[in-house]
């Protein structure tokens, strides 16, 4: 695999530089979750302190309307930057703490803000398109203003492109905040390589969120403190996929042939 012309070495040094995206097989699924369990067995109370401060500041944001879900969706990958930095470190055998939840604050600041606002307007204008003048409502929680002869076969049709349509977003989303923090990439840059990568892995990703669905339901069916658990686990599997199939270590070799 030769590496991509404008993946810059990382920032900070490691003896691992970025190349374009590899394609891994399906079970490599399995070795990304289980990075997950033991990082986070290894560190479980900053990483659940993580989690309830995040919730706890989604909460709280909530009770402010618009502003309140605009700063949240500003600066939830702030705070995913933030944890794969602490992944970053956890995984060079450095202690994970839940300082890292707000690093995000401090490095890369205006890429991460903008990613949160680019991924608010496209989702937005996806489910405008999708549902129509049913979509403002349905945000505002303001569900007596919906019609009263909905076509409930037209809405589940709508619903169903919808997540079609975002699934591309997500595509693009999925590393960007760990690509921008770690070798500030540019948003698009972030933004396109994420698609190329999960695109080239389409199906070890498929089996990936067919496991993810059991465990996400898990969490919900739990009140949500199987949440607790299984996004951190999910937090670390993005991390341990983004090594594998991001990164290239360098060698004796390598460093010559740049010289």
């Amino acid at each position: 695999m030769q590496s991509s012309p404008h993946s810059p070495l990382s920032p900070d040094g490691d003896e691992y530089r970025l190349v374009f995206p590899k394609a891994c097989k399906t079970r490599d699924v399995v070795s990304w979750l289980r990075e997950g369990k033991q990082q986070f067995k290894r560190a479980p109370g900053p990483w659940v302190t993580c989690i309830l401060i995040w919730f706890v500041l989604s909460i709280l944001l909530s009770f402010i309307p618009i502003v309140g879900q605009l700063v949240s969706g500003l600066m939830n990958y702030v705070f995913i930057a933030g944890l794969m930095l602490g992944c970053h470190e956890a995984h060079k055998g450095n202690a994970f703490t839940s300082n890292y939840m707000f690093a995000g604050l401090k490095q890369n600041l205006p890429k991460l803000v903008g990613l949160g606002l680019v991924s608010m307007l496209v989702s937005g204008a996806i489910m405008w398109i999708s549902l129509g003048d049913m979509y403002p409502a349905m945000l505002s929680g303001n569900l007596e203003s919906l019609p009263t002869d909905i076509d409930f076969n037209g809405l589940a049709l709508s619903v169903l492109i919808a997540s079609l349509l975002l699934i591309p977003l997500m595509m693009a989303l999925w590393f960007a905040p760990v690509l921008i923090i770690r070798h500030d990439l540019s948003i698009y840059a972030a933004l396109r390589l994420s698609f190329v990568a999960c695109f080239l892995n389409t199906l070890p990703f498929f089996w990936y969120g067919l496991i993810m669905l059991p465990m996400l339901l898990f969490g919900m069916f739990t009140l949500g403190l199987g949440m607790l658990i299984v996004l951190p686990v999910i937090m670390v599997s993005i991390y341990a996929s983004y090594v594998q199939i991001f990164l290239e270590p360098v060698t004796a070799t390598t460093i010559a042939a740049q010289d």
